[in-house]
């Protein structure tokens, strides 16, 4: 996907990194022993997905409300 936005190129490579984090961890702890501080460690991975997920949401509603107010400024 090619973006021309620097900022939202931004935010989904930040989205696609915290994906692969978490996803690395699971892997990589699927064959230990669990204990309590896996349990927050991969939390804190899912944490940092749902943080990324969110700003990129809330940028492409702001460029979505952005054009919507041009639109109507103009007509």
């Amino acid at each position: 996907m090619s973006y021309d936005d620097s900022i939202q190129r931004r935010l989904t490579n930040q989205v696609v990194h915290a994906q692969k984090d978490m996803y690395q961890f699971a892997e990589g702890s699927q064959d230990q022993p669990f204990n309590v501080s896996d349990m927050y460690a991969f939390q804190n991975e899912m944490l940092d997905l749902s943080n990324a997920n969110w700003a990129s949401s809330q940028y492409t509603q702001y460029k979505h409300g952005i054009r919507k107010a041009i639109i109507d400024a103009i007509n």
